[in-house]
């Protein structure tokens, strides 16, 4: 019977709660760590054991993975001192499933490398509801010796497992995902709005663009977030601006014209400039709600999203 990996794990947001709840549920000896220990509660429950410092997590850890809210803190906690670099021992993995800046990414790869450290990168796609379900889809850059030998730890974690090739790969890919779902998100919101004040019910609008070539992942997930009034899906306007920013700073160097990606920029600028930044990122919407004096709203639609 093979030994599993002793994991380091930091970050414990709706996404990394999740991602991480798979593994200790999974039977994965894990250790982690949060500015805010309420955020391990399920966690140490099925478990898991707290560190209170990065360098407690990374003690005797084969991987450490971190999920993190910017690509600031991403550098503070790695690179900074008594951060990961410090403390993993040259051998181990480290894994960045944060949506973060790909030239950073680079850097502090090289930088891992230099202290004998792997790296891959392993953004997330489909949703914080499929965090939670072991059902979400993984990319994955970097060497592929690297990761083929963490392979079942990203197979715990994820549904689909994706090779994206050379370190960078992932990171741009991801963020051009991220980019599709604001545009899809303001499109649901500009379409059903449209027969809403034309007098058509919003459940049957639901319904008509679900079954129709218009239709999108987006739409069928977020719109409902919308039609019942929570907008809960668990990531905030701070979140979609930075990846926007993110897209667009790539596109910016590579010359590449996104009118669509820069548009929806400066729509989430304003979004969050009226809502804050920790409003919800569905809550876009509520701008053409506000501006036709009209709330999309049906009833028996879901205040949050579960993998079905």
């Amino acid at each position: 019977m093979t030994t599993k990996q002793k994991i380091g794990f930091i970050g414990l947001g709706s996404l990394g709660e999740g991602l991480c709840n798979s593994l200790v549920t999974a039977g994965y000896p894990v250790t982690v760590n949060d500015l805010n220990k309420d955020l391990a509660k399920r966690l140490l429950a099925a478990g898991a054991t707290w560190a209170d410092t990065t360098a407690d997590t990374c003690k005797d850890a084969d991987v450490v993975i971190t999920v993190l809210p910017s690509p600031a803190v991403s550098r503070k906690v790695v690179e900074g001192t008594g951060g990961v670099f410090d403390n993993l021992k040259p051998g181990a993995t480290w894994i960045e499933m944060s949506t973060t800046d790909m030239d950073d990414l680079l850097r502090l790869s090289e930088v891992a490398k230099s202290k004998g450290i792997h790296v891959l990168e392993c953004p997330v796609t489909g949703g914080v509801h499929l965090a939670n379900s072991g059902e979400i889809t993984v990319l994955v850059g970097g060497e592929e010796s690297t990761f083929k030998q963490v392979e079942d730890i990203l197979q715990t974690i994820g549904g689909e497992i994706i090779y994206m090739g050379k370190m960078g790969n992932a990171s741009v890919v991801k963020v051009v995902t991220n980019m599709l779902a604001f545009i899809h998100l303001i499109a649901a919101g500009e379409a059903m709005m449209l027969p809403a004040k034309y007098g058509v019910d919003p459940d049957a609008t639901y319904r008509a663009i679900r079954a129709s070539s218009g239709n999108s992942f987006v739409h069928e997930t977020e719109s409902k977030l919308v039609l019942s009034g929570s907008y809960n899906v668990k990531f905030t306007m701070d979140l979609a601006c930075k990846d926007l920013g993110l897209v667009n700073g790539i596109a910016e160097k590579l010359g590449v014209p996104l009118e669509l990606g820069s548009m929806a920029q400066q729509i989430f600028r304003r979004a969050r400039g009226l809502m804050g930044g920790n409003a919800q990122s569905p809550e876009v919407v509520r701008m053409i709600e506000k501006a036709c004096d009209l709330e999309l709203r049906a009833p028996g639609y879901p205040t949050e999203l579960v993998a079905e």
